[in-house]
């Protein structure tokens, strides 16, 4: 009669054990949802790498030019950049500055990171003088264009 006994209560055991055991997992098992920034694991948040598919924000031609001459060169940009311009220049001035300039784009639309880019040439006489610079410009999903690259540009010597 002992040995019965002994036998149900092991069936009873683990007959409870089952229970037990899916509900000790899903303690451990929601305790892994956590509501932690993971930024110094897996990078910050403020990572500010440059990708293929998403422009970087517009670069301006020299950094001391004002925020009247940025909007004025955008400006220029827009039109000089437009595929359908045959590659003259646009001109910009900020008399208050007596500041002036031009974008020029040296090459037809050609697509990179499907994105339409055209490369240009620009100058910026400010009181020292005239600077060019080169540089390349995409267009945004929104239509509009931004200076993705620019970089000092020197006339080649004969």
């Amino acid at each position: 009669m002992f040995d019965r006994f002994d036998f149900k209560a092991a069936y009873s055991a683990r007959r409870a054990l089952g229970p037990l055991c899916v509900l000790f997992a899903g303690m451990i098992l929601s305790s892994c949802a956590i509501s932690t920034p993971l930024g110094p694991i897996f990078g910050s948040a403020e990572d500010k790498t440059t990708t293929g598919s998403i422009p970087a924000q517009d670069n301006r031609l020299s950094a001391s030019m004002t925020d009247a001459d940025w909007d004025k060169t955008k400006l220029a940009l827009q039109a000089a950049m437009n595929p359908q311009n045959p590659g003259a220049s646009m001109l910009w001035s900020n008399t208050e500055a007596g500041t002036h300039g031009s974008v020029t784009p040296v090459a037809d639309a050609f697509v990179e990171n499907r994105a339409t880019c055209r490369s240009f040439v620009a100058a910026l006489t400010e009181n020292a003088g005239t600077q060019w610079y080169q540089g390349k410009g995409c267009q945004t999903s929104g239509g509009a264009w931004t200076m993705i690259s620019v970089q000092p540009w020197a006339l080649p010597h004969a």
